[in-house]
């Protein structure tokens, strides 16, 4: 088992010169483009003070666990080859790592994961062992038994149910709010106060995980902000665009009527200042240059945007900044074998490129980057592909993450072990709870129980991975 251990808003002539200093870098003729990237991360320190930016790649299916992250040691090994004797990785080629105050078997990450390892080796990334929905800690005894004493999360192995319970932090009761989004609240008058665009950014449609009382994510594409053409006026009238834009966004009296006005006037204050805060940084970062096409890989295209927006920070007035990108396709009933390593490599080489964006503008140490999905999978092979399972493996990347090791409890990887619920399906633990804690406290939040109000059920509210 793995040691586990226990606002000011700049002012506009400060905005200016950020654009100015971006914008002429960018123009620059014959210039290095990382010397621009790295000079653009020097305007934006200079503007902006304790700045921090959390980053969650969401996995949607539910990724299989057991062959992301496998033992190597012989006899853990053999449990694992036995278990699912179709799919298991060959032993000879999984990556071997060689982690820090790691107690356990030999560890392997797919072969599709080099990314991730050389993150892993230099010690900027850190695995997360068994971690899923609890309502509270729960052993197998009581997980045989059916303790009611003990509950547990509402229907488990349910895609829709677990994916919604890991976004909200509560899988024991209905939420309309996610524990980023909750983070959120908390933060964005003290740390981003008067700007018009929301702290929670999405660049793969609308989460609960960003969902808060009074924030409300904003939506952006790969390529930039969503802009309402219309309202800029049209090519053959330009009266007309006006008297649309008055017509949508004037203030009225019937509540449907005001609601519609405050969102369209949101949505294009917003637009406006992230366009003009994305002009300044260049649309291809040298970090990505390294795929032949960005087009087939989805991630990586989402990533690229969020460290543009990382980049562009001080002059969207924002010292706190929240992102979610996903990446979907996990669902391995079938195929797993031949469809888990292409979307495995997307994952390893996304991540990898966008934490080397980080280091070229010198913002690695602000940036935490970290994977979640809907639950792992059983261990027990169905033929070609793995069942819903609970407990899963997860990856935290970021300058100030304490890496090369494991955290949480690493389980025993064999059917009927002490973490089986049936079928090699891991029962955590560690809780989505203690995993968000963690992230929050380091993101600057005081008040856990507001972001994780379950989290004085666990003994331990900080895992010990960031530093």
């Amino acid at each position: 088992m793995a040691t586990k251990k226990t606002s000011s808003f700049i002012s506009p002539a400060s905005r200016r010169q950020f654009l100015k200093q971006a914008g002429f870098l960018t123009a620059l003729s014959g210039t290095p483009f990382l010397a621009n990237l790295a000079s653009i991360g020097s305007a934006a320190a200079s503007t902006a003070s304790d700045h921090k930016a959390l980053v969650c790649v969401f996995l949607n299916g539910g990724n299989d666990q057991s062959n992301t992250v496998l033992p190597i040691s012989s006899t853990e090994y053999a449990a694992y080859r036995s278990a699912r004797p179709e799919l298991a990785l060959a032993q000879s080629a999984a990556l071997p790592l060689s982690l820090q105050g790691f107690s356990g078997p030999q560890l392997g990450l797919h072969p599709q994961l080099a990314g991730m390892k050389s993150l892993i080796d230099a010690g900027a990334c850190a695995l997360l062992a068994n971690v899923g929905t609890l309502t509270q800690p729960l052993t197998k005894a009581q997980w045989n038994n059916c303790n009611p004493l003990v509950p547990v999360p509402f229907q488990l192995f349910s895609h829709s149910d677990q994916q919604n319970q890991w976004q909200t932090g509560l899988p024991d009761r209905p939420s309309q709010t996610g524990w980023l989004g909750r983070a959120g609240d908390l933060m964005a008058a003290n740390f981003n106060g008067g700007s018009p665009v929301s702290i929670c950014m999405s660049v793969a449609g609308n989460n609960m995980i960003e969902a808060g009382e009074q924030t409300i994510q904003y939506q952006l594409t790969p390529s930039g902000a969503v802009r309402v053409n219309a309202l800029n006026g049209f090519s053959w009238s330009p009266q007309a665009g006006a008297a649309l834009r008055r017509l949508v966004t004037e203030n009225r009296s019937h509540r449907l009527e005001a609601e519609l006005g405050r969102t369209t006037a949101r949505a294009v204050a917003s637009e406006g200042r992230v366009t003009d805060a994305l002009a300044g940084v260049p649309a291809s970062l040298p970090a990505f240059g390294g795929f032949a096409s960005l087009a087939s890989n989805p991630l990586a295209q989402q990533l690229r945007m969020v460290a543009r927006m990382i980049a562009a920070s001080s002059a969207l007035g924002q010292r706190r900044q929240i992102f979610f990108v996903s990446l979907g396709g996990f669902d391995f009933h079938d195929n797993l074998a031949d469809e888990q390593p292409l979307r495995l490599r997307q994952v390893g080489d996304a991540i990898k490129a966008f934490y080397d964006a980080t280091v070229a503008l010198g913002v690695a140490n602000q940036v935490t980057t970290f994977t979640a999905s809907d639950f792992g999978r059983a261990l027990q092979s169905n033929g070609r592909g793995t069942d819903h399972g609970w407990g899963s493996h997860h990856f935290i990347v970021g300058g100030a993450v304490r890496g090369n090791r494991v955290y949480g409890q690493w389980p025993t990887v064999a059917i009927g072990g002490p973490e089986d619920a049936i079928l090699g399906r891991l029962i955590p633990t560690t809780s989505v709870d203690q995993y968000a804690a963690t992230l929050a406290s380091w993101f600057g939040a005081t008040d856990l129980e507001t972001v994780v109000p379950n989290i004085g059920r666990f003994a331990s509210r900080n895992l010990g991975f960031m530093g």
